[in-house]
């Protein structure tokens, strides 16, 4: 009973299928867009009796033909439900909307089987096959080729086109892929080119702090070695840092060219730097405490890395102890947050406390 239920469920959004694509639609505007819903729908509804009818058949014991091992007569029908639905439907997408003619991402036979009425006469192979195993009398008639031959001929034909489906879509990630790496290089070189802009029209009077970020040794190189080739075109340039260092609003600047590039005076930069560290941790705390959105990265930008490297470079041996100031960024970091962040632990938490391992005392 509901095998033939399932099975004119099925065949009613087979022939809404045939019927919608008959002819050529008005792919404009509202009726573009009732049309894809029409496909979408019929789509959906034959995917779905399809399967409850094959599901019906097994259940049923109807198409012991298949295959005398039960596994495999269930894995050949369920595969073959797979890939007439997929043939169905993508043969009806391709008969009226076909964009692959210019880069073949495609093979275009999927779109000739399409254009031949593909979604008509594949899944009725198959249809044909399930609506006479549903009678045992009517199986037992036919000659003993007819139903497997049914059966397989749309198996065949379905897992043929599903391959080509599996195909045209590796190809069309592919182009995606590559598309998207070449706007991304593209936007990369723009970046790029104008960095090297800014730097190229920076003159000594202008603010030497803007030059700064450009020369962290994080930066490409030619990037890098303009920034500090400009620095140093200001006559003063170390003086100008280190004020900079010694101002709560631009501390964090100078950290960008200390990591990475050595100073002439490392004596006058190392006092003033450790001073730094207990601003950096006032601000940490504050942050932590204030804040309405705290994330692991949320420190990751105050140049506590820089920082610490900028010490290992060229301040260790310069007659300070950094240690008991790093030691209270560790502990600002670790200032419980609201309630709501009580699990977030800073990636910035876990550099400094590295960086207190390796200079334990």
């Amino acid at each position: 009973m509901f095998g033939y239920l399932f099975f004119f469920a099925t065949a009613l959004f087979y022939l809404g299928l045939a019927l919608l694509t008959a002819s050529k639609p008005s792919l404009v505007g509202e009726n573009a867009m009732g049309y894809g819903l029409g496909l979408a729908f019929l789509g959906l509804g034959f995917a779905l009796s399809s399967l409850a009818f094959s599901i019906s058949l097994l259940a049923g014991g109807s198409l012991h033909w298949v295959s005398r091992n039960p596994g495999l007569r269930t894995t050949l029908v369920l595969l073959s439900w797979l890939f007439i639905t997929l043939t169905t439907f993508f043969c009806a997408v391709f008969k009226w909307e076909w964009h692959s003619a210019d880069d073949q991402t495609y093979p275009s036979f999927l779109h000739g089987l399409a254009v031949g009425h593909g979604q008509v006469w594949i899944p009725l192979l198959w249809l044909a096959a399930g609506w006479l195993s549903l009678n045992a009398g009517w199986a037992q008639r036919l000659p003993s080729p007819v139903l497997p031959g049914l059966f397989f001929a749309a198996l065949l034909i379905s897992t043929v086109y599903s391959g080509g489906l599996a195909v045209g879509y590796l190809r069309d990630s592919a182009l995606q892929a590559a598309a998207e790496q070449a706007r991304q290089q593209a936007q990369a070189d723009e970046w790029h080119q104008r960095n090297l802009a800014n730097i190229a029209a920076h003159q000594p009077t202008d603010p030497i702090i803007n030059l700064l970020s450009y020369s962290t040794r994080l930066r490409p190189d030619d990037i890098r070695q303009a920034a500090v080739a400009k620095i140093k075109t200001h006559p003063a340039w170390e003086a100008e840092i280190l004020a900079l260092l010694k101002d709560r609003q631009a501390y964090r600047e100078v950290y960008y060219f200390l990591d990475g590039n050595r100073v002439e005076h490392p004596r006058q930069f190392a006092g003033p730097l450790n001073e730094s560290i207990l601003w950096l941790a006032e601000s940490v705390r504050a942050d932590i405490q204030d804040s309405n959105n705290l994330q692991s990265w949320s420190f990751d930008s105050y140049g506590i890395a820089r920082m610490l490297r900028a010490i290992d470079d060229q301040f260790l041996n310069q007659g300070v102890d950094f240690y008991p100031h790093v030691v209270r960024l560790r502990q600002a970091l670790n200032t419980p947050p609201p309630e709501r962040f009580r699990d977030v632990r800073f990636t910035a938490t876990d550099v400094v406390e590295e960086w207190l391992k390796n200079h334990k005392k």
